[in-house]
């Protein structure tokens, strides 16, 4: 089991259990680790009625939650006994609950044994029992002036009547790494507050102050809480809401921060710095912690309870500037899910491990997410060679280093054998010697930027130069020396002139020079979201996320103020613009709210050219719908709106499509594709013929609106809007419906367009239109039962000329057992070399060789005892049982899959030939016998393809089939001659008769 998931007790946590009867743990269940439990019934904020006696706690309509009803409290109650039966049922100790919710999210967090989350997973009213992770920050200003905030036609006075009101009545949540007190940013606003009544009214928090450096709340920030799952993890952290980060005070004073605040960076004025919405009062909830080496950390367990401590709260909007760098369906957000159905407006950074596509985070669509853009000014250096060439690159402080000699910080090690560290100067890896009052050319990535400033600093270095290896973004930090930030393609002609010895630089001060913009950051993280089989379109929108000046914690290098970059910058601009429209339009809905943003964004640079990545064009998969323009979001015209039970419907539908999402009650809700929900974009991930989606829009304007479609169809398709026009009259919708058919479109290439309706009173309502020809639409696998017996399936193509279909297999593997006893320890499963030594009884360590021209290798590990999940757990005594899990790692020790083990086994798809390391590990055994406690497991390898282990006969009919594009084929797959009672595994691959388009699995239970 991997140690970032195993629990610490947690410090500060406020939570009242749920009432239990204390009972001890099973016999033999092993070590505790933390998790959450999430029960059947809705929250609060989702609860739409159904209880005889209890009425609906959901807000009806645009409206926000009220805890603080007699019928909320009602079912509160409810949940408390429905929590307290739970608890009885599985004898579980009150002490070893840690947290309730019920807001946001209805269930418990607590330290539990494996055999307590087996219990769980099986009794009645558990939804889900999820294992506590780790999140991560993806970490007049002229920012502001960028966007149209300032001045006297900016939003700020159009909007409120001047900056002072600017968010008033408006209450932003931030989940982050807490704040600094004392920063100007979050100085008292001036009394009497107009809106006080308004925040009165719906404020429900407190102001945890803490216990080690505590904090003060004032009429600015409002509340603060803080969050214990990790304090005896990081010890060097302050144990109250106090930021030691950075982050979370960056991030907070960027979206509400007071106005006019004069700061400096580096020695530099960067003039007077404001939030987005800086009337607007801030609730902070520290949820994560720092690490120690530039970053911060936290629980899923703390994130929820933010989460649901928020809404309860009752903030209007939330910013969330963490991510897992995955994309997934968990605790996180199924609570955003429900804080968004109880009006909150969530904010949400798209993470940093772009410029590759499918990186995106926080992909959900009840989330607005958040790519990374620059503004129309940067912070440059000059760097001069020796030779008389300049080179403009991004640096900040009135420093200057030089002329002094140029090295190459791998040229410059201590170590020769390790130049690889001196190249990325890292501490210590430099020679003194060699750098000692020269300038250093280094290499970034690996370690935090300023830390090889730090080291060049501590050699004795005297400035900088630190270049990009490919695609990403120029930061301005605050260095040890004097820096120059260079992209990739600066570097060559700088390390060929080092190469022809006798090299010297200089490097200037900082100055704040305008470029064209905006440009994506290369550091953002890109879709197609994978998550949604690129059905829906994220990012969802850009804003400025580079070299962004706000408040900063001066537990970080005595800094007050720092230039930050990264998608954590970019989403609390989102957030405070989101702020400034709720407090216009308090009854617009967060997705009302999001289209406001997509619709009126633009995809062009302020002189009309297109977005840049780098040096290539970027796409809407890089930056959405477009760069935010806050300005004409206001007023939108027309809006596409989405609910909570659209979500249902969207989650049901990934659930057809074999995603890992609760699909409860999809009999009722029924189930729509991705791209079918109300969204305002439009994305197709598998356009082979004919596709068409339904839209609905809602005129939000004063009056009613005669919009006119206009359509830039893309690259190869054709597209046809019915109704070409709308007539809406205010506060009422229109529907219709886009064709897009696929006429050449490139196979296996995204290519891009729109749709925008116009009216005569000005309104751009415009959506991003992306499509994708996969060349191939095909079940993603084929299951069958019988020694023999056969499979009907269709094939639709996007493309002129022949499908071949080629089966291969079928093959039942080979069998080896093994015998494991008693319970696996806790381990860090990050690597099979973290195995302890010697190797206990409870585990089992193997090679699984696959051979090259094998096809869907797999591995299937069964165990013979009874699992843990089908026994009964209301049998006294209980019966004996097992549950056991798997790590496949390949050759390279990187972890390919680690699935629990069922009834049926655990089973892994193997990536393709190579050597893998099995771990079986058995988590825990149940009422067997001291001394008995053992397992028999068979491991099965399935390889396909591999000469000699066919069996039986498998055929497909047609073998090949010529077709036209959109056209579809029949398919019929057969097999005969298995042995009964086995397990047999094939592929069958589809292809034009010169690539392989899709490999579907085949699985036959003889």
């Amino acid at each position: 089991m991997n140690i970032l998931a195993a629990a610490v007790i947690a410090a500060g946590l406020a939570g009242t259990p749920g009432a239990a009867a204390a009972a001890p743990a099973p016999t033999g269940s092993g070590p505790v680790a933390r998790y959450l439990v999430q029960l059947d019934e809705q929250p609060l904020a989702t609860y739409a009625g159904g209880v005889p006696g209890l009425a609906a706690t959901k807000a009806a309509g645009g409206g926000k939650l009220n805890r603080s009803s007699s019928g909320a409290k009602a079912y509160q109650e409810h949940l408390r006994h429905q929590r307290g039966a739970v608890l009885t049922g599985v004898g579980l100790p009150a002490d070893q609950v840690k947290v309730t919710f019920d807001t946001a999210f209805n269930g418990f967090a607590a330290d539990l044994t494996r055999a307590q989350v087996a219990r769980l997973r099986a009794t009645r009213g558990v939804r889900t029992v999820y294992e506590d992770t780790r999140v991560h920050t993806t970490s007049a200003s002229p920012t502001l002036g960028y966007l149209g905030l300032t001045g006297p036609q900016g939003v700020w006075q159009q909007q409120s009547g001047n900056v002072t009101h600017a968010g008033e009545g408006i209450i932003i949540g931030v989940i982050d790494s807490g704040f600094w007190p004392e920063s100007a940013s979050f100085a008292a606003l001036p009394t009497p507050r107009p809106d006080q009544a308004v925040i009165d009214a719906k404020w429900k928090g407190i102001c945890d102050a803490g216990t080690e450096a505590p904090i003060t709340c004032n009429n600015k920030v409002i509340g603060a809480r803080w969050y214990g799952t990790l304090a005896d993890v990081f010890t060097d952290e302050y144990s109250s809401p106090r930021d030691r980060n950075g982050h979370g005070t960056h991030t907070a004073s960027t979206a509400a921060g007071n106005y006019g605040v004069p700061a400096t960076v580096a020695g530099q004025s960067v003039g007077e710095i404001s939030g987005v919405a800086p009337a607007a009062r801030l609730a902070i909830y520290k949820a994560l912690y720092d690490t120690g080496v530039g970053s911060a950390t936290g629980s899923t367990v703390d994130i929820v309870h933010a989460i649901d401590d928020a809404v309860a709260d009752g903030v209007d909007v939330i910013n969330y500037s963490v991510g897992d760098d995955r994309e997934s369906f968990g605790a996180v957000e199924q609570a955003f899910l429900n804080a968004a159905a109880a009006g909150v407006f969530v904010a949400a950074a798209g993470g940093n491990a772009g410029p590759e596509a499918a990186t995106i985070d926080n992909s959900t669509p009840w989330v607005t997410t958040v790519a990374a853009s620059t503004i129309d000014r940067q912070y440059s250096r000059k760097l001069t060679l020796g030779n008389g060439r300049t080179i403009t690159g991004v640096g900040i402080g009135a420093a200057t280093a030089g002329p002094a000699p140029l090295v190459s910080g791998k040229a410059s090690a201590l170590n020769p054998t390790n130049t690889q560290d001196a190249e990325l100067c890292v501490d210590g890896a430099l020679d003194p010697a060699k750098v000692r009052g020269a300038i250093v050319l280094c290499l970034r990535g690996v370690t935090n930027r300023v830390d090889k400033s730090a080291a060049v600093a501590k050699a004795g270095g005297v400035g900088m130069v630190l270049y990009n290896d490919g695609v990403n973004s120029q930061d301005a930090d605050t260095h040890s020396v004097p820096t120059v930030h260079i992209r990739d393609t600066d570097a060559p002609p700088i390390v060929a002139y080092i190469a022809s010895g006798a090299a010297t630089a200089t490097i200037s001060a900082g100055t704040l020079t305008s470029v064209e913009a905006p440009a994506v950051a290369g550091f953002s993280s890109a879709g197609p979201s994978n998550f949604n089989g690129g059905d829906l379109l994220k990012p969802d929108i850009s804003a400025p996320g580079v070299d962004v000046a706000a408040a900063f914690s001066p537990a970080v290098g005595g800094q007050d103020f720092a230039l930050e970059s990264g998608t954590s910058m970019a989403s609390p601009h989102i957030a405070g613009i989101a702020a400034l429209l709720r407090a216009q339009h308090p009854n617009w809905s967060p997705s009302a709210i999001r289209s406001a943003l997509m619709t009126t964004a633009v995809d062009t640079t302020d002189q009309g050219n297109p977005i840049k990545l780098g040096d290539a064009d970027a796409t809407a998969f890089n930056y959405g719908a477009g760069e935010v323009r806050p300005g004409d979001a206001f007023d939108p015209g027309l809006v596409y709106d989405s609910t909570e039970q659209d979500w249902r419907r969207y989650l049901c539908g990934l659930a057809e499509q074999g995603a890992q999402v609760p699909a409860d009650g999809c009999d009722v809700t029924g189930a729509i594709a991705p791209n079918q929900l109300n969204y305002p974009s439009i994305s197709m991930g598998n356009m082979v013929g004919t596709q068409t989606v339904t839209r609905t829009v809602t005129n939000v304007d004063t009056t009613a609106g005669d919009y006119t479609a206009e359509v830039q169809a893309p690259e190869g398709y054709s597209v046809t809007v019915t109704p070409k026009k709308l007539h809406v009259l205010p506060g009422r919708t229109a529907t219709f419906q886009v064709e897009i058919t696929n006429k050449k479109g490139a196979l296996d290439t995204w290519v891009d367009g729109s749709l925008t309706w116009r009216d005569k009173s000005g309104h751009r309502v415009k959506s991003p239109l992306v499509v994708h020809n996969t060349g191939l639409i095909a079940p993603d696998e084929i299951t069958g039962t019988g020694a023999a017996g056969a499979v009907a399936m269709n094939a639709q193509v996007g493309f002129k000329g022949n499908l071949v279909a080629q089966p291969t297999g079928l093959t039942s593997g080979t069998d080896i057992d093994t015998t494991l006893y008693g319970d696996a320890p806790i381990w860090d499963s990050r690597s099979p070399d973290n195995l302890p030594v010697p190797l206990p009884a409870s585990i089992y360590r193997g090679t699984v060789h696959v051979p090259a021209g094998t096809v869907n290798p797999q591995v299937v590990v069964t165990g013979h005892g009874a699992h843990c999940d089908e026994i009964d757990w209301s049998a006294d005594p209980l019966p004996p049982c097992a549950e056991f899990m798997i790590d496949v790692y390949d050759s390279t020790g990187k972890v390919v899959a680690a699935p629990y083990g069922a009834k049926e086994g655990a089973r892994v798809a193997l990536p393709g030939a190579g050597d893998y390391t099995l771990i079986i590990e058995q988590l825990y055994t149940l009422n067997m016998p001291p001394g008995q406690a053992a397992n028999t497991y068979t491991i099965t390898t399935l390889l396909p393809g591999v000469p000699g282990t066919s069996e039986g006969k498998l055929t497909v009919d047609p073998a090949r089939r010529n077709l036209q594009p959109g056209e579809t084929a029949d398919l019929t797959l057969r097999w005969s001659g298995l042995t009964p009672g086995r397990l047999y595994v094939g592929v069958l691959v589809l292809g034009n008769g010169k690539d392989p388009l899709k490999t579907l699995p085949i699985t036959v239970r003889s």
